[in-house]
């Protein structure tokens, strides 16, 4: 508690707190919005482009703050969603469903208000979260998509990629499952891919938020190096391992972890399943809709084109800009450059990193006709490292820059 009054008496919350109206009516609490270079007073009902962020699982707001200031820095205004529980919103409810997560999402941004057209920028789950956003939200006003480091499920894409038979038992029973439409919070079956592990994980979150009131935590809380901006770095870290934060995502995990992926598969068309079936590949999910963006099609001053050599394929008739930008070290198989030794972590991670590659691939194929995908490889003065999976926060000017000169200035 002396921690807690601490945290609050040396932070002041940014941004405001949206009351929203989720479970059918039944319940109210708040969700956090922060907003960078944008007033709702000046700028509610204009044409500019809002950038809106959406953190990875179990991160902040503060994760995405250095990437919402390079934003706008660019002289584009962009604000960050806290889901339920994360950051200052107030903590949702049990059992969660991903569907009212998305509205209630979408509600925060319409109160606060931004009635702009918006691009969606989501980090690892984040981006799972703003395919979702597309399919059962207001996707109308979503002129384009980014997606950062995001896998539909990486624990079921894990599993496939370890050539575990269950997995293909338990896709096909999911598939079957989730082939009825229903997005009802206690409807959605549990379907476990690797149960022990997944079980492991809930219980764990589920202890860390018994004790993490100790504000044990905050021992654990030191590695961040290359956290950006550094004067924020205080206030991340006082919101990350706390007990909210257990308690965010035991919540969002729901026990299995694949809640978020199951309400997603009900939205996929059978020209994206039949061309991820000629793939031969596990994972499935819905190209970006037609209509995207259609609200403020006269206005959007996102023009670019697919890259040339790219071909038109059926799975999606959508011309959505969306950039794909990942990590290059998570594609590496060189076991040496990781840092593993062992031949059997060494076998296992050299699966991993070709499906985390080719998973990319699938997504710039499949999600709209305009998709390009960027690999981060290379040191930049922001951070003096090769691209690392914490690019988000270590080299979010860089990052800004290349989302920005995408979105508006790519010719290709």
């Amino acid at each position: 508690a002396l921690c807690l009054a601490n945290d609050h008496r040396i932070y002041d919350r940014p941004g405001v707190l949206v009351p929203i109206q989720t479970n059918g009516g039944e319940d109210w609490y708040n969700l956090h919005v922060w907003c960078v270079g944008y007033d709702p007073v000046t700028q509610a009902n204009g044409k500019a482009p809002v950038f809106v962020l959406l953190t990875d699982f179990g991160m902040p707001s503060t994760s995405m703050m250095g990437l919402a200031q390079g934003i706008a820095n660019s002289g584009h205004p962009a604000c960050i969603v806290d889901r339920p529980g994360y950051g200052w919103s107030e903590p949702g409810y049990w059992n969660q469903n991903p569907s009212d997560v998305v509205r209630s999402i979408n509600q925060a941004l319409t109160k606060y208000p931004i009635n702009n057209p918006i691009v969606l920028v989501g980090w690892g789950d984040g981006g799972v979260w703003s395919q979702l956003y597309m399919q059962e939200a207001d996707y109308t006003r979503v002129v384009g998509v980014v997606l950062l480091d995001t896998y539909p499920n990486l624990e079921i894409l894990q599993t496939f990629a370890l050539n575990r038979t269950t997995t293909l038992q338990n896709l096909r029973q999911l598939r079957s499952l989730s082939t009825t439409g229903t997005t009802a919070a206690n409807s959605i079956p549990d379907v476990h891919f690797d149960a022990s592990v997944e079980e492991e994980a809930s219980r764990l979150f589920s202890d860390w938020r018994a004790v993490s009131p100790i504000a044990l935590h905050r021992a654990r809380n030191n590695d961040w190096d290359g956290f950006e901006p550094q004067n924020s770095l205080g206030m991340h870290r006082s919101l990350f391992r706390n007990n909210l934060y257990y308690q965010a995502k035991y919540f969002e995990y729901g026990g299995t972890g694949a809640k978020l992926y199951q309400i997603l598969l009900t939205h996929v068309a059978s020209a994206t399943d039949a061309l991820l079936v000629y793939h031969h590949w596990p994972l499935r999910w819905p190209s970006f809709r037609d209509g995207s963006g259609s609200a403020f099609t006269s206005s959007s001053s996102l023009t670019r084109r697919a890259a040339a050599g790219v071909p038109v394929l059926p799975a999606s008739t959508s011309n959505l800009p969306v950039v794909i930008i990942a990590s290059a070290k998570q594609f590496d198989s060189n076991c040496a450059s990781q840092g593993i030794t062992d031949s059997e972590d060494c076998t296992k991670w050299q699966a991993f990193a070709w499906f985390y590659y080719r998973q990319q691939i699938e997504y710039q194929q499949t999600l709209s006709q305009n998709a390009a995908f960027l690999l981060c490889t290379s040191a930049v003065s922001e951070d003096n490292k090769l691209c690392d999976t914490d690019f988000v926060w270590t080299r979010p000017n860089w990052l800004a820059n290349a989302i920005v000169t995408q979105m508006f200035n790519s010719s290709s």
